[in-house]
């Protein structure tokens, strides 16, 4: 199964935590990688570099931060291979950030709901284009459901965004949706013990539904593009930039 790693923090980092993180992951990164199960992962901009468009009578509204107003925040993901649940939650266990912040752990699905479809090769997902910003868009969705034409009408259009970005030479690299989050696992390690909470890291009537990785020319041209999505006339498209320097070398 396949399984996104997101990456959950706050603002209590320590400079003594934030040691341990930064001098350990390496390790955990390089151990991950030599098992086959982790694919790729990178840390985010700050949540002062995100940004959250949703479009209203046909107005694309834009606001600073994540589209969650809580002190947690997104951090960074990575995207893991694993057989199990357990296994997941065994290789979240030993990430460093797992030891001072949290790790919510979701299955990735495919368009037919399969939660072992092939993930592209790492070498697709190693480098942007060329003078591109790299992004994470997350789809993030109140919960709220329309009736089941307005949700078949809603994937119908998403999947033909989606496509269309797949003509756009180097811009598409990756996405998928993401299980419900009532399936996911929080964890968080406290004393050399693995904490599991059952749902995502921040209690909210909003959760993320789904992820793509695009490279962008611009900040505006990421705006444009998540405004175009057709989930955010409904809900939120939440635009985070890659940070320049990943925590976790790649």
């Amino acid at each position: 199964m396949n399984y996104m790693f997101l990456i959950c923090a706050d603002d209590t980092t320590t400079p003594e935590a934030g040691a341990v993180m930064g001098r350990e992951t390496p390790g955990w990164v390089q151990e991950m990688d030599d098992r086959g199960v982790r694919l790729f992962g990178h840390q985010l901009e700050g949540p002062q570099a995100a940004l959250s468009v949703s479009v209203r009578d046909g107005q694309t509204l834009v606001t600073d931060g994540p589209f969650a107003e809580t002190k947690e925040f997104i951090a960074g993901f990575d995207l893991i291979k694993c057989d199990d649940l357990d296994e997941a939650i065994e290789v979240a266990s030993k990430h460093p950030i797992s030891w001072f912040h949290s790790i919510e752990v979701r299955r990735i699905l495919g368009p037919d709901g399969s939660t072992d479809m092939p993930l592209p090769d790492a070498e697709v997902l190693a480098q942007p284009k060329p003078g591109h910003q790299r992004y994470l868009f997350l789809v993030a969705i109140n919960g709220i459901p329309g009736s089941d034409e307005e949700e078949a009408q809603i994937r119908a259009e998403v999947e033909t965004w989606w496509e269309e970005l797949a003509g756009r030479a180097g811009m598409r690299v990756f996405g998928q949706g993401l299980d419900h989050a009532n399936t996911a696992t929080t964890v968080r390690v406290r004393d050399g013990e693995t904490i599991l909470t059952d749902g995502p890291f921040v209690e909210s009537k909003e959760f993320v539904a789904g992820f793509a990785v695009i490279d962008l020319l611009s900040k505006d041209e990421a705006i444009a593009l998540a405004a175009a999505n057709p989930i955010a006339r409904y809900h939120h498209i939440e635009v985070w930039p890659f940070a320049r320097y990943p925590f976790n070398n790649d």
